[in-house]
């Protein structure tokens, strides 16, 4: 099964596919007969880009500042090798014994 690449979709491209999808659901609803979603498509997009703009606000925190213990202790050895406490190629001797040992 083949993987797919999430990284190159920009996030107009994720508001259209969702605008898309609502748009959809709103003619399925029409053709049953059921009330349609009473939202315009410029309306959804809005809502869609603030949905999205939300997560990406929480994940690139998430993912800039160190809040998992395995972050902390990584920028805890990247500031001693900018401070010249450490030496890189220690760091990476260390990671390579690691992995053979396993």
């Amino acid at each position: 099964m083949k993987k797919i690449n999430l990284k190159g979709i920009t996030p107009e491209a994720i508001t259209r596919i969702v605008v898309l999808l609502i748009a959809l659901i709103n003619a399925v609803l029409q053709i049953f007969g059921i009330n349609t979603i009473p939202v315009t498509n410029d309306e959804a997009s809005e809502i869609v880009s603030i949905v999205f703009l939300i997560i990406m606000t929480l994940y690139n925190t998430y993912k800039n500042f160190n809040v998992t213990p395995a972050s902390q202790i990584a920028q805890n050895i990247t500031d001693s090798i900018k401070n010249g406490e450490l030496v890189a190629e220690d760091i990476e001797e260390i990671l390579k014994k690691i992995k053979e040992s396993r």
